[in-house]
């Protein structure tokens, strides 16, 4: 006792166990595999469970999940391919149809990517843009990366890229753990892609991994987690050999990659890099979101109440078929053998009692209707919610079905896929604009020279630029030195210079791709630029110039080809050049190189 009035109690002993990066990563995967987050409904409190008589609650599972989603577009069971008599069931697949026309529904592909210039910048440098990028895009199997996307958008309701170097590539959600209440990747507590059995051997081949403390044998692999998430300043400290944390830095966003070992008294591990980053590499896109969960909603998950009532309706009606077509007799007289398949012959006459016959017990099957009536259902309510009427699936419609009908149901799904299509597009925007672009930029950062063909779109307008360019040069250059310039004989020069070339060959200077000022759209789904509202004040501007013989009215009307991806050169063929005039003695001549034009390299060409 103190003093009085006041009583004094011993310290109480707090316990404080310091959590290192391997114990912490070894718990959010515990957490991922085994905790489940709340979404909806109500939950028993365990102080008041007389008040609640069970669970009204939606808890969810992103492992289970995608694991669920995965047995179901394979067309497989949970429990197993037979039922509690031993007898095989079937499963009646109605989610994976509906997730396939979808991803036909929304199908994107490389040349939908459309590069526009600013509002009053150079068109060039977005033109030669779309023209290389499209070319290594196609070199990189950059399409076959988009139809991956395409495919597991709607399948699983969610896609992750990631940046890896100067590669692109998918994520696959089996190897992701992430927080699963977390809005975002780049908000998540952390993030972890799983990569199995690594050998020794594809460790070396990574760039800049310490394998100082990996001891595995030939053959043998083991578990590599790449962990993205905040780190401790001492574990930053002790584990990264880039340097040390800044004063007054608790923990900084590090991305880890390591291996872990547990035992029965201790989690460790070796960590094989570690590098502080400033912001995530991942590009993420949901197909439906739900408050509370990151995973979206797909179509196999929006099937999963139908598919289980689809799968045990069918069940069921085929073991009733199974007993329909048993063949089952009755008799009052037990001198009748019990089996007559087995125990009477052709020929055989059978003796029964007075009082005794044998009759067939019926065994119809009257539930064929019932059936029919419940699948309908099923399928009708299955098509509602994933918008696959049969104007989507190319099917006819039902007899009887009025035009009106019709073209209401067409345009319910179009609309339905346009949005699922606008969130893949802005998807893939991001992706180019902040991961591929930037990796495209820095391969093509240095001078080059780029041959534009004659059939390649753009061409006509290309060469008139390059005529107009030399002319400009030549004038110039008559000026400076004191000359009159010959106007005609300087066109003629330039005219004759391009004539019969099926090619141009022109310079790309130093970092062009990297100032060009550009935006990126698809002209499959229109967002961030209303192209038709683009199309019709250029197309009343055509019309307004043409009418005065203005002739800019054809630059205008290349600008309406380019925003709906069509060429003036492709659709109305290539413009016959005009007749050179011979060359006089002493006046410019252009430039030969490959079979085209360039300008000379002190000048260059202004694009």
């Amino acid at each position: 006792m103190g003093d009085k009035g006041t009583l004094t109690t011993a310290p109480q002993r707090v316990l404080f166990i310091y959590m290192d990066i391997y114990a912490t990563t070894q718990k959010e995967l515990h957490s991922f595999f085994t905790d489940k987050i709340h979404i909806a409904g109500t939950k028993n409190d365990d102080n008041a469970r007389y008040l609640k008589k069970a669970d009204k609650n939606y808890e969810f599972s992103q492992w289970e999940m995608i694991n669920l989603i995965d047995l179901y577009y394979n067309s497989k069971f949970e429990t197993g391919v037979t039922d509690s008599e031993g007898q095989r069931k079937i499963f009646l697949n109605i989610c994976k149809f509906r997730a396939d026309v979808a991803s036909k529904q929304i199908d994107l592909d490389v040349k939908d990517f459309v590069f526009l210039p600013d509002e009053g910048a150079s068109m060039w440098p977005a033109y030669f843009l779309g023209r290389q990028f499209k070319q290594w895009a196609k070199e990189e199997y950059l399409g076959e990366l988009i139809n991956t996307t395409v495919e597991k958008f709607p399948r699983y309701g969610t896609i992750v890229l990631k940046k890896c170097g100067d590669d692109l590539e998918d994520v696959p959600l089996q190897t992701l753990r992430v927080q699963q209440d977390a809005k975002d990747l780049d908000s998540a507590k952390y993030v972890i892609i799983e990569h199995e059995d690594m050998s020794y051997e594809e460790m070396k081949e990574m760039k800049g991994w310490d394998l100082s403390g990996i001891d595995l044998k030939p053959g043998e692999t083991t578990t590599v987690y790449e962990r993205y998430g905040h780190v401790s300043a001492s574990d930053y400290n002790k584990c990264c050999k880039d340097g040390a944390s800044e004063d007054g830095e608790d923990s900084m966003d590090c991305m880890t990659i390591m291996t872990i070992k547990q035992t029965e008294t201790k989690i460790d591990g070796n960590v094989l890099f570690m590098e502080k980053i400033s912001e995530r590499p991942f590009v993420e896109s949901h197909w439906a979101r739900q408050h509370g969960r990151w995973l979206g909603i797909g179509e196999i998950e929006n099937q999963i109440e139908n598919q289980i009532g689809a799968n045990l309706s069918f069940n069921l009606f085929r073991r009733q078929l199974l007993w329909s077509a048993k063949k089952v007799f009755q008799s009052t007289d037990d001198t009748v053998g019990k089996n007559l398949v087995r125990d009477v012959k052709d020929g055989d006459i059978l003796k029964i009692g007075p009082n005794g016959n044998i009759t067939a017990v019926d065994m119809t099957n009257r539930a064929g209707g019932d059936f029919n009536n419940f699948s309908e259902t099923l399928n009708r309510n299955s098509d509602q919610k994933s918008f696959t009427y049969e104007v989507a699936t190319g099917e006819a419609l039902p007899s009887g079905t009025p035009f009106r009908l019709g073209v209401v149901l067409s345009n319910a799904v179009n609309s339905h896929f346009d949005l699922k299509r606008e969130k893949l597009g802005i998807f893939w925007k991001k992706a180019i604009c902040e991961l591929v672009i930037p990796i495209w930029a820095d391969e093509n950062s240095d001078e080059d020279t780029v041959s534009i063909h004659s059939t390649e779109e753009g061409y006509q307008i290309l060469k008139e630029t390059v005529k107009n360019d030399f002319i400009n040069n030549s004038i110039k250059d008559d000026l400076l030195n004191g000359r009159v310039p010959n106007l005609d004989l300087i066109k003629a020069s330039a005219e004759d210079g391009l004539k019969g070339k099926n090619a141009l060959a022109m310079f790309i200077p130093k970092d062009f791709y990297k100032n060009a000022k550009y935006q990126v759209t698809l002209s499959v789904t229109g967002e961030e630029i209303n192209i038709p509202k683009k199309i019709e004040t250029l197309t009343n501007l055509y019309t307004s110039l043409s009418q005065k013989g203005d002739p800019r009215a054809d630059r205008i009307l290349a600008r309406i080809l380019a925003y709906t991806g069509e060429s003036m050169d492709i659709l109305a063929g290539m413009e016959e050049p005009k007749q050179a005039l011979n060359t006089m003695p002493g006046a410019p001549s252009p430039m030969q190189m490959g079979g085209g034009m360039e300008l000379p390299a002190k000048q260059g060409m202004q694009l």
